[in-house]
């Protein structure tokens, strides 16, 4: 199987970085765990750390999955052009430990075995993000609380398949309060979430529906009583013989 080589190599312009005068092992182990998750790696794919060296400070990387290796090279090329509106949040997150490492002080270069690819990453200017971001989508469950802290105050839902407060309006609030542990719901839900941790900051309803999962005997019995004619509630058979 073919092996895919990458080296990052961090420097100073006095040349002062050697494999004994480099990164520090809690500096080391920030980056490449920031790097990892950067990739997004799953369990079949592996990168390691196969050499340190240098009249500098050069991590060799080597795996044998091909797209780790592109992604590398795409990582640090957006880096280095301070462009980042490509990358996704783990990516700027290596972004930002990178420059945490550099500190104003040194450069890395990145480049493949044969240095047919090669980028150098001097400043890294990371723009202003929101704090939040917001996300519409649905989920489905049983109310399993719904209230609110005061009479007063907002009122919110808990279903049993999400772990998080819904809020509803009190006119939602009086049709679900008819609901509560008993109908499965499907819920339009638009979400606040944490731009940096992902985390879901708030919740509110904006759009509900009652799911039905009554059996085929009550839907039935629930249609005859809509159109009584359809189904009577008593049907004669007459039947005549006729002997010769």
């Amino acid at each position: 199987m073919e092996r895919y080589h990458f080296t990052l190599r961090f420097d100073d312009e006095q040349h002062t970085l050697t494999r004994f005068n480099g990164l520090s092992v809690q500096r080391v182990g920030d980056l490449l765990v920031s790097l990892s998750e950067a990739l997004g790696m799953d369990k079949n794919q592996m990168l390691v750390l196969s050499e340190v060296r240098g009249n500098c400070y050069a991590l060799d990387l080597t795996t044998e999955t091909r797209t780790v290796y592109e992604s590398l090279k795409v990582i640090h090329k957006n880096i280095s052009e301070n462009n980042y509106a490509g990358l996704n949040l783990p990516q700027r997150k290596y972004a930002q430990t990178l420059k945490t490492i550099m500190g104003g002080r040194l450069y890395l270069k990145a480049y493949d075995k044969d240095k047919d690819y090669e980028v150098r990453v001097e400043k890294i200017e990371l723009p202003q993000m929101p704090a939040y971001y917001f996300e519409t989508g649905t989920a489905y469950g049983i109310i399993t609380a719904i209230g609110g802290n005061t009479l007063d105050g907002k009122a919110y839902i808990k279903v049993n398949q999400e772990d998080y407060n819904i809020e509803i309006t009190p006119k939602q609030e009086q049709i679900l309060l008819n609901e509560y542990k008993k109908s499965r719901l499907r819920l339009s839900i638009r979400k606040k979430l944490n731009f940096e941790t992902d985390k879901i900051v708030s919740a509110e309803l904006t759009d509900f529906e009652i799911l039905n999962e009554q059996s085929f005997s009550e839907l039935a019995e629930q249609f005859r009583k809509k159109h009584p004619i359809a189904f009577p509630d008593e049907v004669v058979l007459s039947v005549t013989v006729e002997t010769e």
